[in-house]
This record gives structure tokens, C-alpha cells and sequence, in this order.
């Protein structure tokens, strides 16, 4: 298959291809970019559910169906993408042992002053920055979402759906002379793609699921709407 057969939707500075990344990259020939991604975790995330909302939340979140995480059962190879400099791997931490050492993690700090509970209080990120490590406080527990992704204005977009803002802080912070465009081979809902381009960054995505496809671009589009 050529390039031409992935390609999902193209706007002035902003691509996106529909498949899987370890068929599309090699077709790109990049001199250079910035990949900032969240790859699958591989922990068998349990994902494709149709679960409705009652209750006061019902007006804004009114049903998640979303499809499963393809790829989650086991983790990724990331071999290929430290090609790339440079490189922000969000869930770093599950492949660790198989990246280089590295003096710069991005920790999301997912409670930002609430108390904690059953989930997780952050979220790492790996990269191959000559950085101090850095940390990004944005609330993100269930409903209690800061930011644009608060339930008021946007239901839940993806099963490990991170903030545009947190996208835009890693961006900005391995990035931040805007020398090189940003990639996402692993797009989801295109949060990274979204941020990228707020930004004014030229930007690539890659999409194995075509209803995330779908979604990115009604974000892209400022039409956030439920799948």
C-alpha cells in the first residue's frame, strides 16, 4: 500500500493516517519531528462498553461506547520510535526496561489537592529530554476533570483519553522553538494533534481505529461530540 491509502483527513499543517504506525512510519520518510504519544499500556484494558449516565450528569455525559484499545494486550515494542528526538512516551514506566536511562520523566499530577483514592495519583511520561524531570498539576479523577475536558463542556472521549493541555505542555516543553513538526503515531482521539496545532505546530497523526479517526477531526474541527 502506498501513503495515499492510509490518508484519513489533511488540512494546512495538520495530517492524519488511518492504520497501523508500524506500516505507515516507514512510509513518511521524516527528516526530523517531535513525537509526543501514549502507545498502548498493554495491560488488557477492559475497554469496549456501552455504559449509560443518570443523574445530574446525564444532561452532559449521556452514554461511552467506545471501542477497545487495539494493541493493549501485551505492550509495545519501542524500538522504532526512539528514532525520534525528541521523544515523549506518556506511560513510560510500563516499558522502562526496555528504553535508556533518562534524567527528564513528565509526571502528571493527576490529583492537583484532592484526596487520594483507588486510581492512580500520576501518570509518567519517558523521554529522551537533557531536561530537568518536570510536573503538569491538572485534576483527573473519574468525573473530576479540570480544564476544557471538564464534563460540562465534553464527554469522555477515549478509554486512556489525555488533556489538550497536558499535550500542549509536553509539546511546548521538548519542542519549544517549534523547529520541527509534532507526531503522534499513536493518535487516539488526537488530544497531541488537537494541542499541535493550537500551538501553531505542524502536526502528524496516526490512527488504527477509523471511529477515532472520526473523532479527531470533529475535535480538529471544534465539534466535540460522543462516539
Amino acid at each position: 500500500m502506498s501513503l495515499r491509502d492510509y490518508l484519513f483527513h489533511e488540512e494546512p499543517g495538520i495530517t492524519l493516517y488511518c492504520g497501523d504506525c508500524r506500516e505507515v512510519l516507514p512510509l513518511l520518510h521524516l527528516e526530523g519531528a517531535a513525537c509526543i504519544t501514549d502507545p498502548p499500556y498493554g495491560i488488557n484494558y477492559r475497554s469496549n462498553h456501552n455504559s449509560s449516565r443518570r443523574g445530574a450528569w446525564a444532561r452532559w455525559v449521556r452514554y461511552e461506547n467506545m471501542p477497545g484499545i487495539y494493541g493493549d494486550e501485551q505492550p509495545i515494542d519501542p524500538m522504532p520510535l526512539l528514532n525520534f528526538d525528541p521523544l515523549v512516551i506518556f506511560g513510560g514506566q510500563y516499558v522502562a526496561n526496555q528504553l535508556p536511562p533518562t534524567r527528564c520523566w513528565i509526571i502528571w499530577d493527576k490529583r492537583d489537592g484532592i484526596g487520594p483514592n483507588n486510581q492512580a495519583d500520576c501518570e509518567m511520561a519517558w523521554t529522551n529530554l537533557d531536561k530537568p524531570s518536570r510536573i503538569h498539576r491538572q485534576m483527573w479523577s473519574g468525573l473530576l476533570r479540570a480544564g476544557e475536558s471538564n464534563v460540562a463542556r465534553s464527554p469522555k472521549l477515549h478509554p486512556h483519553e489525555k488533556p489538550v493541555e497536558l499535550m500542549r505542555f509536553a509539546i511546548g516543553y521538548a519542542e519549544p522553538d517549534r523547529r520541527l513538526p509534532i507526531i503522534d503515531p499513536y493518535c487516539g482521539s488526537g488530544s497531541a494533534v488537537l494541542a499541535a496545532k493550537e500551538l501553531g505546530y505542524q502536526a502528524i497523526g496516526i490512527e488504527i481505529e477509523p471511529r477515532y479517526c472520526e473523532l479527531t477531526v470533529k475535535r480538529l474541527r471544534q465539534e466535540i461530540l460522543p462516539l
